[in-house]
């Protein structure tokens, strides 16, 4: 039976409420192939694999231990999935190298996930990076 775009949108849905606001680290294989790569413009290095992601996930969950992902719209077409989010919660650790702050964020952003046999094969975010940390208070807040 082949995989539908209804399939993949629920996927990436499952895979945020899972992994990301449920903290089911364990779920990830179940989620992201072998070859997963993830791209982020915050991120130095592209992660790659279950391994490298699973590894992504607890710094920001160590960091920010109420994390919590809300998917504000999702439309899909065949393979790909995109996602408009917002991430919420309060820094408690060093995310990004920036020291913990105390301070609650709020980020939102774009996922664009590509799928292959229903799972994620590779995932893109772009989100406010610079609204971050101006709220960790890395840089100043100049609006």
């Amino acid at each position: 039976m082949a995989v539908t775009t209804r399939d993949n949108i629920d996927i990436v849905r499952r895979e945020i409420e899972e992994v990301w606001n449920g903290d089911d680290r364990d779920a990830i294989p179940d989620f992201v192939t072998e070859g997963f790569v993830y791209h982020n413009p915050m991120v130095d290095e592209e992660i790659r694999g279950p391994g490298g992601y699973r590894h992504l996930i607890e710094e920001y969950r160590e960091a920010v231990r109420d994390f919590e992902m809300t998917v504000e719209e999702m439309f899909g077409d065949g393979d790909r999935v995109a996602t408009r989010f917002t991430t919420r919660g309060t820094v408690e650790g060093e995310l990004r190298g920036v020291e913990a702050s105390g301070e609650r964020i709020e980020v939102t952003g774009v996922v664009v996930d590509h799928l292959s046999d229903g799972k994620i094969a590779e995932r893109w975010v772009h989100d406010d990076a610079l609204g971050m940390l101006e709220q960790l208070g890395a840089i100043p807040d100049n609006r």
